[in-house]
């Protein structure tokens, strides 16, 4: 069975239209991160908003929380930390005003205690390289 053109022409511009929407979809998504990510750098500056982190590694979900090795980004420095009540997303970064104690589950003397009420804001992994890419 052959087809006219006519219909060529419309599954041509149906998949042109499916194309146009998903790289303006991902265009909007860029955008808001980075928005995201400079709304971060501007808290950040601010006094009292805490300090900077990245959520390295999550190795635990639990039922209260979530068990994450993090990078203070102001040092470079490694730590164990503990979510309170929230699924802290691989790769986050987070402004917080948190404080350290020891760790029973893994004999730890030095976990980062991590409350959502302590989070001044955060944003997902994807946030820097948006900015990046919006000054670029």
């Amino acid at each position: 069975m052959r087809m006219g053109p006519g219909i060529l022409l419309i599954v041509a511009f149906v998949v042109m239209l499916g194309i146009s929407v998903r790289v303006r979809s991902r265009r909007k998504r860029g955008i808001a991160l980075a928005a995201q990510w400079n709304h971060l750098q501007q808290q950040r500056g601010r006094r009292g908003s805490g300090d900077l982190l990245h959520v390295t590694q999550v190795y635990q979900h639990a039922r209260r929380g979530s068990k994450a090795l993090i990078t203070w980004c102001d040092t470079g420095h490694h730590q164990d930390a503990w979510f309170w009540d929230w699924h802290v997303p691989s790769g986050a970064y987070l402004l917080v005003n948190a404080s350290s104690g020891y760790g029973p589950h893994n004999k730890n003397a030095n976990v980062l205690y991590v409350h959502p009420t302590q989070v001044t804001t955060w944003v997902p992994a994807q946030a820097p390289i948006a900015a990046q890419r919006q000054t670029g």
